[in-house]
């Protein structure tokens, strides 16, 4: 049976490396359904740059301004909306994943409690301390970027953001400053060593103790 028990802590693994994957799908969606808006910022600031004989033509500068300025506004929120609401959407799992997570550290604290009395505990609550911590910074990665997201879909949803600002809010949603990919890929090859040690130790290979009473946890 303790396979079966470890069943509800391997979930928990595979559940966060769906919701990196999601993540990334709709981020690569996002970026693309952008490009169109990024390349009208693009025009929009070389309008204030040498235009050769096209400069004695009367007004031919503001009136393209013009123009693309109204293209980028009425492309830029309906770019974004679909993969906001995506994100939206896929945050449920990120509760749910904030939910399994702080189980396992009441289950790590209450070990600890018990580690007075069973010295044999220290290493494995010491081990699911580095579980916990893992999958925290991990969360902790992506909760901070959807904040950056969707502070920023709802400042250009109100209107009235100046093109300068338009064009670091889009830089911003593209490099995704909160998320390190050398960081995120570390913590989760580590997290996958730590998986492997725990199934060892409720398969009874190490020699690191399990309590009975730890073992049947519902997450």
């Amino acid at each position: 049976m303790a396979g079966d028990e470890f069943e509800a802590f391997e979930d928990l693994r595979d559940s966060l490396d769906t919701f990196v994957e999601r993540w990334s799908k709709i981020q690569r969606n996002s970026v693309k359904s952008i490009q169109a808006v990024t390349n009208t910022l693009v025009q929009i600031e070389h309008i204030d740059g040498p235009l050769g004989k096209l400069e004695t033509l009367q007004n031919i500068r503001d009136n393209a301004r013009g123009k693309l300025l109204v293209n980028l506004f009425d492309k830029l929120v309906p770019a974004l909306e679909t993969s906001i609401k995506e994100f939206t959407k896929l945050m449920k799992m990120f509760e749910t994943l904030r939910h399994r997570t702080s189980t396992l550290q009441t289950i790590t604290e209450s070990l600890r409690q018990d580690e007075r009395n069973d010295k044999q505990l220290e290493d494995l609550v010491g081990f699911l301390d580095l579980i916990v911590l893992s999958i925290q910074d991990i969360l902790d990665m992506f909760e901070a970027e959807f904040l950056v997201k969707i502070t920023i879909f709802r400042d250009l949803e109100e209107g009235a953001v100046e093109v300068g600002v338009i064009s670091n809010y889009l830089t911003m949603w593209s490099v995704e400053p909160n998320i390190e990919p050398h960081a995120l890929e570390k913590l989760l090859k580590d997290l996958d060593e730590h998986f492997d040690l725990l199934r060892d130790i409720f398969l009874g290979k190490t020699g690191i103790h399990l309590p009975d009473v730890y073992r049947k946890v519902s997450f």
